[in-house]
């Protein structure tokens, strides 16, 4: 899979397809009412073979007690849409692992480093 990653947007592409978010804002939010690192994006995610194209919302959060990513979207079914191309979602689904693994580069150490001053001085 190829990769490139700036301070506006992240590309991610394979044989099947190409997923581009557009990095809307980066701060603090909250998931579930737990403070996160939290950064909005704009997904266009395109089927090659068809051309075909999907658009969601997405908040990309990071989570210092469980450091990892979590993709919260808006605005539409990532199943529904591959399903609508005759493809299986299982397949298409170890492209969208690698995603989401790699959407993790989204914050820089900075900010994650500041982030977790800030939650240990929250919980003292």
């Amino acid at each position: 899979m190829e990769f490139k990653i700036s301070e506006k947007e992240m590309l991610f592409e394979n044989e099947q397809y190409i997923t581009r978010m557009v990095i809307n804002r980066k701060g603090e939010g909250h998931d579930r009412g737990e403070p996160r690192l939290r950064c909005a994006v704009s997904i266009t995610l395109q089927v090659k073979e068809t051309g075909n194209e999907l658009n969601l919302r997405a908040n990309i959060y990071w989570d210092t007690n469980y450091p990892k990513t979590h993709l919260i979207f808006t605005g539409g079914s990532l199943v529904d849409f591959i399903e609508e191309q005759d493809l299986t979602y299982d397949k298409f689904k170890e492209y969208w692992d690698k995603v989401k693994r790699l959407a993790a580069n989204v914050f820089t150490d900075e900010e994650i480093l500041e982030y977790r001053k800030m939650m240990n001085i929250v919980k003292a």
